[in-house]
C-alpha cells in the first residue's frame, strides 16, 4: 500500500470520522472484530485492554497491529503539524477566507467524556485523553455551568464535548475554558486546572479499594453506606429504599444484576481526572462474566475525603442522579 494511502487511512481511523473497516487491504472478518470489540473507541487505546487479544485469531493479529501502528503514526503526524504551525494571534485557526465560510478551529481536550448529545444526559460514545486533538465543528448554544457544549471531531469519532474541559487554539470562543496559548505576562486565558499526580492516584485508589470489594459490591446502594455519597447521589439512594421499594434494578457501580467479583479485580483499570468544574472524574473499565463495563465516578473533595456525587454508566439514561424514583 503506497505510504500516503496508509497515512490517510491511519488519519481516518485516529480521527474516527471513518471505522477501521474503511482501511483498505484489511480481511472483512478482521474489520468486523474490530469493530464489535472497539465500538467507536480507537483500535489503539481499545486493545491497551490486553485481555482482548485472546478475543483474536492468528490470521487477524498482525493485520490489527497494523492497524494500531497506522494510527499511531497518524496520531504523531497530528501532534508535528501542530507544533510546527504558528500559535495564537499570529494565525488564528478560526477565520473567515473567500469561497469557504470559514476554517475549523482546532483545540486540545484535558480529558473527559464525549457524548452523543449536548448534555449530560445523552449517551456517552467513550473518554478523550489529556492533549487529545480535537475540530471543534459547531458551537450548539447550549450551556451548562457557565461552559457551552460544542460539536468536535475527535480521535475516536464525532461527538459533544463540554467548554470547561478543552481549550482553542486562537482566540477562544465564547463558552470555551481558555485559549490554549498561555500570556506569560499576565491578563490571558490559562488553561484548565489539572489534578496532581498523587491526588489523582488517591481518587482512583478511593474507587478500587471502597467500591470494588465484595463486600461493597453486595451492599450496593444500602442505607448502611449513604456517608460515602452526596447529592445528587444520596437523593437516589433515599428514594431507592423508601417505602415504594426499589426503582433501580441494577448495581450501577458494575452496571448489572450480579458480578464476578474475581473478574472485576483481575480487569479493572481506573483512570482520574480533576474536570475544570473542580470535580474529580474517575473511569473504570473493566470486565464482569466477559462483558466489558465502564463506569464514571464523580467525586467531590480531596485526598483523604472523598464523596460520590454521581455514577454514570455506558448507556443513556443510566446516570445515577438522572434517576427519578416514584
Amino acid at each position: 500500500m503506497p505510504t500516503w494511502r496508509i497515512l490517510a487511512a491511519g488519519l481516518a481511523i485516529a480521527a474516527g470520522s471513518v471505522g477501521p473497516a474503511a482501511a483498505q487491504g484489511f480481511p472483512p472478518a478482521c474489520q468486523d472484530l474490530v469493530e464489535k470489540l472497539c465500538g467507536r473507541v480507537s483500535v489503539g487505546r481499545c486493545f491497551q485492554d490486553e485481555s482482548l487479544w485472546a478475543s483474536v485469531s492468528s490470521q487477524c493479529s498482525g493485520d490489527i497491529q497494523t492497524m494500531i501502528e497506522m494510527e499511531r503514526e497518524a496520531l504523531e503526524q497530528q501532534a508535528e503539524d501542530r507544533n510546527t504551525r504558528p500559535r495564537g494571534n499570529e494565525n488564528p485557526a478560526h477565520r473567515q477566507t473567500a469561497g469557504q465560510s470559514r476554517e475549523i478551529q482546532r483545540g486540545l481536550s484535558y480529558g473527559g467524556i464525549l457524548r452523543a448529545g449536548p448534555g449530560m444526559d445523552y449517551a456517552k460514545l467513550g473518554s478523550l485523553q489529556p492533549d487529545d486533538d480535537i475540530n471543534i465543528l459547531e458551537d450548539t448554544g447550549v450551556w451548562f455551568n457557565d461552559y457551552k457544549w460544542f460539536k468536535v471531531d475527535s480521535p475516536i469519532g464525532v461527538g459533544y464535548h463540554w467548554g470547561g474541559i478543552f481549550c482553542t487554539e486562537g482566540r477562544a470562543p465564547e463558552g470555551v475554558l481558555s485559549s490554549c496559548a498561555q500570556d506569560i505576562s499576565g491578563g490571558g486565558p490559562q488553561p484548565a486546572p489539572t489534578a496532581e499526580p498523587d491526588e489523582a492516584t488517591d481518587a482512583a485508589e478511593y474507587v478500587r479499594t471502597t467500591f470494588y470489594t465484595e463486600e461493597m459490591l453486595m451492599e450496593g446502594l444500602s442505607p448502611d453506606n449513604e456517608g460515602f455519597f452526596t447529592n445528587p447521589a444520596v437523593d437516589v439512594i433515599h428514594a431507592n429504599n423508601g417505602p415504594g421499594g426499589s426503582c433501580i434494578d441494577v448495581n450501577p457501580f458494575v452496571d448489572a444484576q450480579d458480578f464476578d467479583i474475581a473478574e472485576i479485580k483481575r480487569t479493572l483499570r481506573l483512570n482520574a481526572s480533576r474536570a475544570a468544574n473542580g470535580q474529580m472524574l474517575v473511569e473504570a473499565d473493566f470486565r464482569n462474566f466477559g462483558e466489558r463495563k465502564s463506569i464514571v465516578w464523580t467525586l467531590v473533595g480531596s485526598s483523604g475525603y472523598w464523596q460520590v456525587s454521581d455514577i454514570e454508566g455506558p448507556d443513556s439514561g443510566s446516570r445515577l442522579g438522572g434517576i427519578r424514583c416514584p
